[in-house]
């Protein structure tokens, strides 16, 4: 089944509309287009960099890049990973783009784990009427050696309460802290983004915790896939998902 509403390709669009709204502006990381001379300056000041496809989903054309040395540089995709001397990494990097296409590079952020474990949280948020409701929120936990968490590429689904009060030492209050400030942020997103695109009715929003248990959101999908709910213990998330998509009021 299709989807009937407004859909979003730009990842770079998207954060320039959030970045424009001061509430939300802190959660972002910093986002830039490509460029290898932008790319050394974010080395120089950030421990990793991910460079992505502006559009496109599911992790795909993904690559981290890592500061080793001064002089060595750590270079992964999806499937490989390679130590480059900082001369070499532009042209490494220059093979694996696609002609034609143009890519984002993102401030990487530590991610707080579980289970050992890097971890980021999806948050689905869907419009009923004239009103956004939080339909659901789930941890994804990386698939050992990934640099990416997504459940189509080996991301494991992971009750999203649980692990907040397990990177919370188990302190409820700091837990349901961090999931009431995801609640309203999610809320501001979607209004902020559905100010500026007026067809949206479903956004997945990818939220990660580091390791000072700050919240930082990675991403908004205008299309997102709700099958990593059917993988968690309870079903009623799934449920409510899949009910709203289907039979919107």
């Amino acid at each position: 089944m299709g989807y009937p509403y407004q859909q979003i390709a730009s990842k770079a669009l998207k954060t320039m509309v959030l970045q424009k709204n001061e509430r939300i502006f802190p959660y972002l990381p910093e986002t830039y287009w490509y460029h290898p001379a932008k790319l050394k300056q974010m080395l120089d000041e950030y421990e990793f960099v991910f460079i992505k496809p502006d559009k496109g989903g599911g992790g795909g054309g993904a690559i981290r890049i890592k500061k080793w040395s001064d002089y060595e540089i750590v270079c992964h995709t999806l499937y490989s990973r390679k130590v480059l001397a900082s001369s070499e990494v532009a042209g490494w990097i220059e093979k694996r783009l696609k002609p034609g296409k143009r890519y984002i590079m993102q401030q990487g952020i530590r991610l707080m784990k579980v289970q050992g474990r890097p971890f980021d949280l999806r948050i689905h948020m869907q419009k009923v009427g004239k009103e956004w409701t939080f339909s659901g929120i789930c941890a994804k936990l990386a698939a050992p050696g990934k640099i990416v968490t997504n459940y189509c590429k080996g991301g494991q689904p992971y009750e999203a309460y649980k692990a907040l009060l397990e990177i919370s030492s188990y302190n409820q209050k700091r837990a349901k802290e961090i999931f009431v400030e995801l609640y309203y942020l999610s809320k501001e997103i979607a209004k902020t983004l559905n100010s500026r695109f007026t067809g949206l009715k479903e956004l997945g929003i990818d939220a990660g915790i580091d390791e000072q248990l700050r919240i930082w959101i990675f991403e908004v999908n205008t299309r997102p896939n709700f099958k990593m709910f059917r993988d968690l213990p309870s079903l009623h998330m799934y449920r409510r998902i899949k009910n709203i998509r289907y039979h919107r009021v």
